[in-house]
């Protein structure tokens, strides 16, 4: 009876050693500091068993069987049976490849085993972009109405004319135009005005521009198209003067009216003390004769019945030759940043416009440049716009746009010439206008007409 205890606490014995083998064994190699870790990439890591010994209940017989015999021959001297001792294979060791040394090559086998080991790449499939339609920003719904996000296009018919605008990514629209059709001057005469104009530093100098030049332009027009009649027989009485020369004086006086106005507007705007600046390019009709006048970068580009584009006027810049000479001359410096763009002491980067009193002593006038034209039937329309569009669209291509419109004036080419210059990355503010300039001809080409 003694034995057979001693032989079912054998086995027991024998089975708790073996579980403690099995289990602590394996857990020791891995968390003590005793274990043989080599070093490593984890990703191509492989385990190495070395063979562990396995008890089976057939073997725990037999050794009960070899246990009874020894006892039978006498055994030990105590007359108690020997007990089998187990002996447990070493533990399992974790062997890991060694770390590559920089610039070393692993083997393709590594290489495979660590792709094994490495998650799946997450692909995530592209999300289906909507089509915009011209003139509409594609992520203008999503932005959430942000103050930098960019507005929806305005856009504008009136008598004679066409016009649309769209802000940029600037927290505030800095564009304007400005409209004075068909005002009467001196007997049946008529005159119109026309300006669009871009504002920098704030919307104070374009709001001030845009509610006074015009106003300025068609007093200063009609009061010296006033002293020429008044005049005109005292000249006579001085000699005798050819119909061309009379027009010459007379388009020379008009000439030196816008070149006035545009003076008195911007020294209004700077007795107010405040800040900014605006640039412009106005066009004034009157009897058949076309005024273009600019100071910036606004630019109005001519278009013909034949598709020709005819620019009227010249943007004003540091990087212009004659602007640069001119800047220097009154003491002021002109540079060319990382970026390519040519600026006044290092700020502004046209050479004329209104305001922008801190850089006026530099040479920074507000006098422009004005081109007279007249009227043929060959004049079919006249396009001015802010540099928002004329930095990524070309004189020839926006005439292109307005020509292939059915009607004229129509906001459709107005709104096209916008989304083209938005789709090929202008991040500027953008006005475009559109005048039809066939109810102006001569009274002689209209009536042949």
């Amino acid at each position: 009876m003694l034995c057979s205890v001693e032989i079912l606490c054998s086995v027991v014995a024998v089975l708790a050693s073996l579980a403690h083998v099995l289990g602590g064994a394996l857990l020791m190699s891995l968390c003590s500091p005793s274990s043989r870790l080599s070093p490593t990439a984890w990703g191509s890591a492989k385990k190495v068993h070395h063979p562990v010994a396995v008890v089976s209940v057939s073997a725990i017989i037999e050794g009960e069987k070899l246990q009874q015999q020894q006892q039978q021959q006498g055994g030990n001297k105590d007359g108690q049976g020997q007990q089998l001792v187990l002996q447990a294979a070493p533990p399992p060791v974790l062997v890991l490849p060694a770390l590559k040394k920089k610039g070393e090559k692993g083997t393709s086998e590594q290489e495979q085993r660590a792709a094994r080991c490495r998650p799946p790449r997450l692909v995530i499939p592209p999300s289906p972009v909507a089509a915009a339609r011209a003139g509409v920003d594609p992520f203008g719904e999503a932005a959430g109405g942000r103050e930098t996000d960019v507005a929806t296009e305005a856009e504008v018919k009136g008598e004679g004319f066409c016009m649309a605008s769209r802000r940029g990514v600037r927290h505030a629209m800095e564009d304007a135009y400005g409209v004075i059709a068909r005002h009467k001057v001196e007997g049946a005469s008529q005159l119109a005005f026309y300006g669009v104009y871009d504002g920098h530093g704030g919307r104070a100098a374009v709001d001030f521009v845009a509610d006074r030049l015009g106003k300025n332009v068609v007093a200063a027009v009609t009061a010296a198209a006033a002293a020429v009649s008044t005049t005109t027989p005292s000249r006579h009485h001085a000699g005798p003067s050819s119909p061309s020369q009379q027009r010459l004086q007379e388009d020379n006086d008009l000439t030196a009216a816008i070149r006035a106005a545009y003076l008195t507007t911007d020294s209004e705007f700077l007795s107010q003390g405040v800040r900014g600046g605006a640039c412009a390019a106005t066009a004034l009709l009157r009897d058949g004769e076309l005024y273009v006048s600019n100071v910036g970068d606004c630019r109005a580009v001519l278009g013909s019945h034949g598709g020709v584009a005819t620019a009227l006027t010249s943007d004003q810049t540091p990087g212009r030759e004659d602007e640069r000479l001119r800047i220097e001359s009154s003491g002021g410096y002109v540079s060319c940043g990382g970026s390519g763009v040519w600026r006044v002491q290092d700020s502004l980067a046209v050479s004329r416009a209104f305001g922008d009193a801190g850089v006026k002593p530099w040479g920074v006038t507000c006098e422009p440049e004005t081109t007279r034209r007249r009227l043929t039937t060959d004049c079919r329309f006249l396009v001015l716009a802010s540099d928002g569009l004329w930095c990524k669209v070309s004189n020839q291509e926006a005439v292109d746009a307005v020509v292939s419109a059915a009607v004229l004036p129509s906001t459709d080419p107005c709104k096209e010439l916008v989304a083209m210059a938005r789709s090929r990355g202008s991040r500027d503010d953008i006005t475009v206008m559109v005048i039809d300039l066939q109810p102006f001809l001569p009274t002689e080409l209209s009536r042949v007409k």
